[in-house]
């Protein structure tokens, strides 16, 4: 066993939002428990926002029974590629801050049976069980406002690119870690979504939000929706849209789950809906207002920082706004991925 294995989940975790990594082959940034399976390694990662995860290698043809899905934990099988090939993962994200430290010790116990020689699944499955109650957020929470707006954003992009063709949920990358809200190949969408059209600010989680991919082109969309009582746009209008057009149905019902929404149509989601007011494209060039890492001399944040956010303002971003039929070439670039 190496350092990281002896290392608990939550100190591995710790070190990757301080930017270290050991990404083994994989798309995104990760870092090995030294617990090897017939598989590959098990490996531990984060979710979209800094949310502790961890990747349990499955094999190229198991199709395992992943274990019951718990508001706080978002359970799915996601494809990353490793080495410019596909591999596959039992995935779990932990959605709620307030039990981080109760998904730690579930993740350490995984490991713990993984070792002793259970299977991945097997070992999810039990220890899941075991765990359920510690795992259970509290009953009757509200989902925030702003929370529902955001993947309203999110499903409207969705529901546009199934549009263009049946398997275009493939370029939905958000909910399985990538940086970017959607991507094939080089071309990658982030998503913004707010409530007023007044303030032009939004909010960047990490300092690779903002970083085109290697060779590619990123855009913002942003995107002002007013909440409105029996407005047309809703979690559960927009999610059962998808679901209705997507040549994968089940794994698209998946990818909302991992973003943390469980039930498309429980009401703690469907409280609020929304028309969209307007909506504004920008391309993300060098000018444009960011901080990423590669702005960094060391191209990483000091020893001990970590979770950056910032807010920049999209009224200094003007220069950047393309014209509206520039969406629709990006759209068509999403909507080919296979």
């Amino acid at each position: 066993m190496n350092e990281s294995a002896a290392a608990t989940a939550k100190e591995t975790w710790t070190v990757l939002r301080m930017g270290g990594y050991d990404s083994g082959g994989l798309e995104i940034p990760t870092i090995s428990t030294g617990i090897s399976t017939p598989a590959g390694p098990v490996r531990l990662a984060l979710g979209p926002n800094g949310e502790p995860r961890v990747l349990l290698p499955l094999k190229d043809r198991e199709a395992p029974a992943t274990p019951t899905a718990l508001a706080s934990i978002a359970i799915g099988i996601s494809a990353l590629t490793h080495n410019g090939r596909p591999r596959r993962f039992l995935d779990l994200t932990c959605l709620s801050h307030d039990l981080e430290t109760v998904f730690g010790e579930v993740v350490d116990e995984m490991l713990a049976r993984i070792t002793a020689g259970a299977s991945c699944v097997s070992a999810a499955n039990s220890t899941i069980e075991d765990f359920r109650s510690l795992l259970m957020r509290t009953s009757g929470q509200e989902v925030e406002v702003t929370t529902v707006a955001g993947l309203i954003g999110e499903l409207l992009i969705l529901n546009r690119l199934l549009d263009r063709a049946s398997s275009a949920w493939r370029a939905w990358r958000g909910p399985t870690g990538d940086r970017h809200d959607f991507r094939t190949g080089s071309t990658s969408l982030e998503v913004k979504t707010t409530l007023r059209s007044s303030t032009s600010v939004i909010t960047i989680h990490g300092l690779e939000q903002l970083e085109p991919p290697s060779g590619g082109s990123l855009h913002l969309i942003r995107f002002v929706l007013e909440p409105v009582n029996g407005g047309i746009l809703s979690i559960s209008s927009l999610a059962r849209g998808a679901l209705n057009k997507a040549d994968d149905p089940e794994h698209l019902r998946g990818l909302i789950s991992a973003i943390g929404c469980d039930d498309f149509d429980a009401p703690d989601w469907n409280r609020h809906s929304f028309r969209l007011e307007s909506e504004t494209v920008y391309e993300v060039r060098p000018g444009f207002p960011r901080l990423t890492s590669s702005m960094l001399t060391t191209r990483t944040v000091p020893a001990g920082v970590s979770g950056v956010s910032y807010q920049i303002d999209l009224s200094l971003a003007t220069p950047f706004i393309l014209a509206p039929d520039a969406l629709t070439k990006i759209e068509q670039e999403l909507s080919e991925c296979h």
